[in-house]
């Protein structure tokens, strides 16, 4: 039998911000990678953005009542959805199918978190909702530039 994961809300704002955080490291190295301009360009731009969101994941975590810190959110399977990014961040082959797929995963991931949170307060789900959205807009933008 496995046991279930579990994290307070506190943990899962703070891997949510560390994540954002790879993912601003990891797109400024893609961007130094890639000769094309517009590329180079639209790479950067997620890279600030994606410390926007650290910023805005971060002052969230700092803003939230002790009491919702500490409640207890299960059945994300977080473990393996950051498993998969972390390959994707990790991998020696940038290809622009491996951002669609890490942008997939992004939206993917703050898409159920933010159902997850929605009890314990709408204003954070409706952040990480709409990071699910922007993480989904990037995806769209790197399929066009295929």
């Amino acid at each position: 039998m496995t046991s279930e994961e579990e994290y307070t809300f506190s943990e899962l704002m703070g891997i949510l911000t560390n994540m954002e955080g790879k993912i601003s490291k990891f797109y400024e190295k893609v961007a130094q990678e890639v000769e094309d301009t517009k590329l180079k360009d639209l790479f950067l731009s997620f890279s600030k953005r994606a410390l926007q969101q650290k910023d805005s994941l971060t002052e969230t975590r700092r803003r939230t009542v002790t009491e919702m810190t500490l409640e207890t959110i299960t059945g994300l399977k977080l473990s393996e959805k950051l498993a998969k990014i972390n390959s994707v961040i990790e991998s020696e082959e940038i290809e622009l199918s491996k951002l669609v797929e890490l942008e997939e995963l992004l939206s993917e991931l703050y898409k159920i978190v933010s159902k997850k949170v929605a009890h314990i307060s709408a204003d954070v789900s409706f952040l990480l909702d709409n990071l699910s959205r922007e993480h989904g807009k990037r995806k769209r933008s790197i399929e066009k530039t295929k």
